[in-house]
């Protein structure tokens, strides 16, 4: 390979790298529960995220489960929001404006 080839080869490559940089695809960040209502997750000392800018999954929501079978069926809520103090697993969507808060961490004390 040529040196002029070689070179055009690393200049695609830088490109197809800041290229992709600056896409932001889909990362995942930790945060804390600052605030309930509205939410509020701290994920680093200089952002807070805001309850309009979250997407919540039903593992961080209130919600109404059918419990049973037949005539024994019935409807339970599951008290499952989240509190202050919680660690919050997210996943930031392509373009950094929305997150979702997918779930609660959970510290492993084994």
């Amino acid at each position: 390979m040529s040196v002029a080839n070689s070179s055009i080869v690393q200049l695609i490559k830088q490109m197809a790298v800041e290229a992709v940089k600056a896409s932001r695809p889909c990362d995942y960040i930790v945060g804390n529960v600052i605030g309930t209502d509205p939410l509020k997750i701290k994920v680093s000392n200089s952002l807070v995220i805001e309850d309009d800018f979250l997407v919540k999954t039903r593992n961080v929501t209130d919600y109404v489960q059918e419990v049973g079978e037949g005539v024994a069926k019935k409807n339970v809520k599951i008290y499952n929001s989240l509190k202050e103090g919680d660690s919050v697993l997210m996943f930031r969507k392509a373009g950094g404006q929305e997150y979702i808060v997918v779930d609660r961490m959970v510290a492993d004390d084994t």
